[in-house]
């Protein structure tokens, strides 16, 4: 099944509040269910698997997982430990030539090139979808990279110092929010670019954690719908755009919980998960060939709670999608193009030192449906 035209990041830093020691486990998750509502009280089961395997005396963070958007076998990770690749789903791990502290990861749209960012190393690419990897910081003037949106015609950087852009991947020009630490970014427009760019440090001269800019001039404009209070962005998910649809959903998880955009960030609304649940939101993912489906992750603040929940309407309502997850603290979540969906989750989990994994298929999740490249998000009237 093709992926969507458009590669996005999300939830570059998703759970980077949490203590960095602990150790995660990965899972893939899949529901063996007839068809049901967001809401409905689905049991789906999940199948352990292995994971990249560390030290036992260290607890690692995983901070983030991606899937090849067109071979969808191949799984990238973002750890403390450098980046680890998989070539079969997730079964078998291998450490690659990145061996530092690895923030996020990131596929091209076609899935041969490949980038990562790192706490102190800067960027990373890769030519062969994740196998060889060599350094790419000719014009980056801070090396810690921590968010990584790619587009069909461009790549973003989210640093510990504002926003860098690139046309091929090779080579960075500074592109605003200087002096702000950014911890997700998301495209949300192809032509002309437009960028999504959540902070957990306050944007320079505002009390607003959410900026938009346009095209390629550089301005940002705040968003003020999705951070009331002024609170720390962690997550940023934009899904594909339906034929025939003006503009793609668009998800901001921070500390107070979730906000919902259906018209390219003008307005939000606040949705409510499932059962009441309090959680900060880390991570957001997307089924890249359909905009209606889409899971989230978080925690409720390193205690009990937390967990995996999945919407069916784009985000509008959710349910419970976590029966059987080794653990509830959730710190990246992927979905792989594949029909029907499987998911990648990353969990935060101090009580152990043993690595663990899980897998799940998303039988009862909506299939794929027709879709269009993303276009201009105009007009644009912050509210």
């Amino acid at each position: 099944m093709a992926a969507a035209g458009l590669v996005r990041r999300v939830g570059a830093t998703a759970g980077r509040r949490l203590a960095a020691v602990g150790l995660l486990f990965l899972a893939l998750a899949a529901a063996t269910l007839a068809l049901a509502p967001a809401t409905a009280a689905a049991t789906p089961f999940w199948a352990p698997l292995s994971g990249p395997t560390f030290p036992a005396a260290e607890h690692v963070t995983i901070w983030q997982l991606v899937a090849n958007p067109t071979q969808p076998q191949d799984l990238l990770a973002a750890t403390a430990r450098g980046v680890f690749a998989s070539a079969d789903g997730g079964q078998k791990w291998s450490p690659t030539s990145i061996t530092g502290w690895t923030w996020t990861v990131a596929y091209s749209a076609s899935g041969a090139v490949a980038y990562a960012g790192t706490a102190s190393q800067g960027v990373f690419r890769s030519s062969d979808g994740g196998l060889g990897w060599s350094r790419d910081n000719a014009g980056l003037q801070n090396l810690d990279v921590r968010a990584i949106a790619v587009g069909t015609d461009a790549v973003v950087l989210g640093t510990n110092s504002g926003i860098y852009l690139s046309g091929t991947g090779l080579g960075w020009d500074p592109a605003g929010l200087q002096g702000t630490t950014i911890s997700s970014l998301a495209i949300v427009s192809d032509s002309p670019l437009g960028v999504l760019a959540g902070s957990d440090g306050t944007i320079a001269s505002t009390n607003l954690f959410l900026n938009l800019a346009l095209a390629s001039s550089k301005s940002w404009q705040a968003v003020p719908g999705a951070d009331p209070q002024g609170t720390p962005v962690f997550a940023v998910g934009v899904g594909p755009l339906a034929k025939g649809a003006s503009h793609p959903p668009i998800l901001v998880g921070n500390l107070k919980g979730l906000y919902l955009s259906t018209n390219g960030a003008s307005t939000w609304q606040q949705v409510n998960l499932s059962q009441g649940a309090l959680w900060s939101v880390n991570t957001i993912a997307f089924d890249p060939e359909n905009p209606a489906l889409v899971y989230v992750g978080g925690d409720n603040g390193g205690s009990s709670g937390g967990g995996v929940q999945r919407s069916v309407d784009g985000g509008s309502t959710w349910g419970p999608w976590q029966s059987g997850l080794p653990g509830s603290d959730v710190t990246s979540l992927a979905v792989e193009p594949t029909n029907p969906v499987t998911v990648l989750a990353a969990i935060w989990r101090g009580s152990t030192r043993q690595p663990a994994t899980a897998k799940m298929v998303d039988t009862s999740a909506p299939g794929p449906v027709p879709l269009q490249a993303l276009g201009a998000i105009s007009p644009i009237v912050i509210s």
